[in-house]
């Protein structure tokens, strides 16, 4: 096999078998959970962000949304209660989304769940060795996209 054929094959067998994955843990989160991949990851970024908040634009970036997508999503999760949206204090022009309590019990609530099918789909049969490689692979890929999206929101 070719390099060029086997680059063909490793990128269809990531684009494919990684949309099977996410197809999957979505259907498994909305069954156990009544929550979709989506607004998980949301809550699950604004726990890990200091203060338990973010700017709109930094939140939408750092989960990978179009804004009026995470406009959308703030405000069907802001609806539910799991989140608010605040002036942001540094400047007062932006808006922040601010994890509230009940979605931080939520979020407590679903993370074991989301971990154990992460671990059952995925993560349980690779062994060190492939976690390395998918480490050195998605850990830079994932930088590099994010800085050229900070990049793009800097010039926009």
């Amino acid at each position: 096999m070719s390099g060029r054929e086997l680059a063909s094959r490793a990128w269809r067998e990531y684009f494919e078998g990684s949309q099977l994955l996410v197809n999957e843990l979505e259907r498994r989160m909305k069954a156990s959970c009544g929550i979709d991949l989506g607004d998980f990851n949301v809550l699950l970024v604004l726990s890990e962000a200091e203060g338990t908040r973010m700017r709109m634009g930094d939140l939408a970036r750092a989960v990978a949304f179009a804004p009026g997508r995470l406009t959308y999503r703030v405000g069907a999760l802001e609806r539910e209660g799991l989140v608010v949206r605040e002036p942001t204090a540094s400047d007062g022009r932006g808006t922040d989304a601010v994890l509230t309590e009940l979605g931080h019990r939520r979020l407590r609530k679903t993370r074991p769940v989301h971990a154990r099918h992460v671990e059952e789909l995925f993560l349980g049969s690779l062994d060190t060795e492939a976690l390395e490689v998918l480490d050195r692979v998605f850990g830079p890929l994932r930088a590099r996209l994010l800085d050229r999206c900070a990049d793009e929101a800097t010039t926009d």
